[in-house]
């Protein structure tokens, strides 16, 4: 057995391939006597943070029975927290540090300014900054690198440019940084321009510059940026897949996808998840039976979007095939994939299956709290969903944004004036929340159900966001309920609503209907007339039905369907024979 010195110890620790051969040589270590020396449990350590396999319990423990870690102890442990997504447990480390007066260096900020970024950490963020600069580090282009991104997740975009412009020599890392800044604050064309101007990119610029495209739409400059690059990796071919899927034209999306020189889980949840973000619930539950069939096993992002396909088409058989198969391969029902199953169950009408679901699950959350309470209001059952809020806030869960949507639906429902006043006031008072625009949707609903239409109209003129095509829905909605005074239905609430979606044929149909309902005519050929002008035409209406665990959609007139012709003759003679029937009755 070879004896460990502290000058063979560094050797040794290198040649671990593994956290249990790493554990050998500690053993060895400790019975070499040797164990309390620094040098030995510093290697251990920083082997087991940092690996490419690392444990971090196993660090932590180490680290426990140092008496006086040293700067480059400390900088283990932030690095492997860093790298392991623990990144606040990456800043405990780094304020201990601060603590016991061991000072950063330069192997420290990196990771402590990512930790920041990715946590918002606003505040500290901008003290390690001070301390960069304090301590002469600035003008290391890892650190500026660093901080670039950091501005820039922090939505500080100017600061992270003021920052990018004082290094004369930047690397892709930080171009990359300032380009994804720009595209995460929605400035596409200052990204662009940098873009244009930089000296070389690499396969990362282009995918930073496609993935921001991406979010906004821009269909035809991520096809234009793909045709340019000169090499193509896996993100890239995810990336086009993935907007095309959720904005282009379903064939393009289609072939793209059969020209992907490789395919990995990540490529086949994207085109699965782009279409189901883009409403083409249909197309991603086919993908989905295509995966299966080429034998890949659906990961819970894949899982939970075809499962809101279910939900959307009121496909319930399929939504049950695919409980099934969670349950028959030991898939763990975790708060999001609960969520997801309970919210398909309540949209395709089986409350009981919800009920079933949310009973059974071990580790409840705010997502599966959220889709019960909501389950119970789409139901009618107002009262259950209130106590469940009740009961969800007793048990120390911190209800979110869309818990609250939840809970006010359920108010409306029940028409529990009060209750929905003080839900609406606690959401900000006691948890901090600003109320979205499907807040005051809910407001307004409720308000307007319970004839207060007076109150729900001054909400609406009060809201800090322009009101949408939903918040005067359910205005309409009240009016139509309980009627309404030429004064409810103004003028600058008719044009007001005509320029927020000018080409909707919704909007104009809600326009003309509230004008009808006060019997101002001559406002509704008006409106009608001026959907002729612009060339609005109502969207036909969609049906879908299930049949054999194929969901199959038909649009009002339409003759897409592949046995249209077969449907429609077998129509037309249901239509012969009721005649039929009516003349000899």
């Amino acid at each position: 057995m070879i004896t460990i010195t502290t000058r063979n110890l560094y050797e040794l620790t290198r040649a671990c391939k593994t956290v249990a051969q790493l554990k050998q040589v500690l053993a060895q270590i400790i019975q070499d006597g040797i164990a309390n020396h620094p040098l030995s449990l510093s290697s251990i350590l920083s082997f087991s943070a940092t690996s490419s396999q690392p444990d971090l319990c196993f660090a932590s423990l180490i680290f426990a029975c140092i008496e006086k870690p040293n700067s480059f102890i400390y900088n283990s442990m932030i690095r492997g927290f860093t790298n392991a997504g623990d990144h606040a447990r990456a800043l405990h480390f780094y304020l201990q540090m601060n603590r016991v007066e061991h000072l950063p260096d330069k192997f420290t900020f990196p990771f402590v300014l990512k930790a920041c970024a990715v946590l918002e950490a606003v505040e500290l963020g901008r003290s390690v900054h001070g301390k960069v600069l304090r301590m002469g580090f600035s003008l290391d282009l890892f650190i500026r690198s660093s901080l670039v991104r950091m501005y820039s997740d922090f939505d500080e975009i100017e600061a992270a440019r003021v920052l990018f412009d004082e290094i004369v020599e930047r690397d892709l890392v930080m171009w990359n940084s300032m380009i994804g800044g720009y595209m995460k604050c929605g400035l596409l064309e200052r990204a662009f321009e940098l873009f244009e101007s930089m000296p070389c990119k690499n396969v990362a610029t282009y995918n930073a510059m496609m993935g921001g495209y991406a979010k906004f739409g821009c269909i035809e400059k991520i096809s234009k940026l793909f045709n340019e690059m000169p090499n193509k990796d896996l993100i890239s071919w995810n990336t086009v897949i993935g907007a095309h899927a959720r904005f282009g034209s379903v064939d393009t999306t289609l072939k793209l996808f059969s020209d992907t020189p490789e395919r990995n889980l990540t490529t086949w949840s994207t085109i699965i998840s782009g279409f189901a973000q883009g409403g083409r619930f249909g197309d991603a539950l086919e993908v989905f039976r295509h995966m299966l069939d080429d034998g890949v096993k659906p990961n819970q992002a894949v899982l939970v979007s075809v499962l809101t396909c279910c939900a959307h088409l009121g496909a319930l058989e399929q939504g049950r095939w695919i409980h099934g198969y969670i349950q028959k391969n030991g898939i763990e029902v975790d708060d999001i994939l609960g969520a997801s199953l309970i919210d398909m169950y309540s949209k395709c009408g089986f409350l009981q299956g919800s009920m079933s679901v949310f009973d059974k699950m071990e580790k409840k959350g705010v997502c599966s709290w959220t889709s019960m309470i909501y389950g119970y209001a789409i139901h009618g059952h107002p009262f259950q969903s209130l106590d469940l809020f009740g009961e969800m806030k007793s048990l120390g869960f911190r209800p979110n944004a869309i818990t609250f949507v939840a809970t006010l639906a359920a108010c409306s429902h029940a028409g529990l004036v009060d209750r929905g006043r003080d839900v609406f006031s606690e959401m900000h008072r006691v948890h901090g929340i600003i109320p979205t625009i499907e807040h005051y949707t809910c407001m307004v609903d409720l308000l307007s159900r319970a004839g207060l239409l007076d109150e729900a109209q001054d909400l609406i003129k009060s809201m800090p966001m322009k009101p949408d095509i939903f918040v005067w829905g359910a205005f309409t909605g009240g009016i139509r309920i309980h009627g309404g005074g030429s004064g409810l239905v103004s003028q600058d609430v008719s044009e007001g609503l005509a320029r927020l979606v000018p080409r909707d044929s919704g909007a104009y149909v809600l326009m003309s209907n509230m004008y009808a309902l006060n019997n101002q005519w001559d406002d509704v050929t008006r409106i009608r007339r001026k959907m002729e002008e612009v060339g609005v035409k109502k969207n036909p209406g969609c049906s879908t039905i299930e049949v054999d665990q194929v969901v199959h959609e038909f649009l009002a007139g339409g003759r897409l369907h592949p046995q249209s012709e077969k449907i429609y003759g077998i129509l037309d003679q249901i239509y012969r024979e009721i005649k039929i029937q009516a003349s000899i009755d």
